[in-house]
């Protein structure tokens, strides 16, 4: 399900846009609004898969909340639509994944559509991770580790927790054995996220990550697998 989060000061407009999202299948549109930055705080929030900007938005512009957005999401595919055509060299220095112009063209905003749903399912650094009312496309970068939670699983990425339906051995049969690691029965790590080891008890290790106030912990036993692994990877 690629979801998608509207910004259009026009509501007319807006509506006119979400009427064609609604035809295309697997699209669904959590958020609307006609101002940035409520549009800001949306996206921060709900953390969709693509954004609709028009870019002359009150309070603050659709070039502005770009820029924003992309500290926090720097995956987020944006699209603008604008009556404005001067300001495209702004969308392609923000990675845009496509620029129309007012009046809206129909079939060009379906196929860009089409076509970020062909790309992120395609895309092998994005992985289709089922929660309880979608399936989420998750770059396996930004996994710090998943860990067990009952029948399912917790995915712990910098700024936010994914309750996944899916059981910790499902996960890591989906994920890259070389850069995922199980440390012990209920976690698994991404060792590119690794900072260093602390001596828990005598069974456990403490494991810190970079950028991070997340812990995880390793098993004592799986210490020299665990080196291993380290050492394959940064050789």
């Amino acid at each position: 399900m690629l979801r998608v989060v509207i910004a259009e000061d026009d509501i007319n407009f807006r509506k006119e846009i979400i009427k064609i999202l609604l035809t295309i299948e697997d699209v669904n549109v959590e958020y609307s609004t006609g101002d940035g930055k409520n549009a800001l705080e949306a996206l921060i929030k709900i953390k969709p898969d693509v954004a609709i900007l028009d870019i002359g938005l009150p309070g603050m512009s659709g070039i502005e909340v770009a820029k924003k957005i992309r500290e926090y999401m720097p995956f987020l595919e944006i699209i603008f639509i604008t009556s404005f055509e001067e300001y495209i060299k702004d969308a392609v220095r923000l990675y845009a994944s496509d620029y129309i112009e007012k009046p809206l063209d129909k079939n060009r905003l379906e196929a860009t559509i089409k076509r970020i749903e062909e790309k992120l399912l395609k895309i092998e650094n994005y992985v289709p991770l089922k929660t309880k009312d979608s399936v989420r496309l998750v770059n396996p970068k930004e996994i710090y580790f998943v860990q067990a939670n009952k029948k399912r699983s917790t995915v712990y990425m910098q700024r936010e927790k994914l309750l996944c339906e899916y059981s910790l051995k499902e996960i890591e049969g989906i994920l890259d054995k070389d850069v995922f690691f199980r440390t012990n029965r209920s976690y698994l790590v991404n060792l590119l996220k690794v900072d260093m080891l602390k001596d828990k008890n005598r069974t456990s290790f403490e494991i810190y990550f970079k950028g991070s106030n997340h812990k995880a912990y390793l098993s004592k036993e799986l210490y020299e697998e665990f080196r291993k692994k380290v050492k394959a990877i940064y050789k």
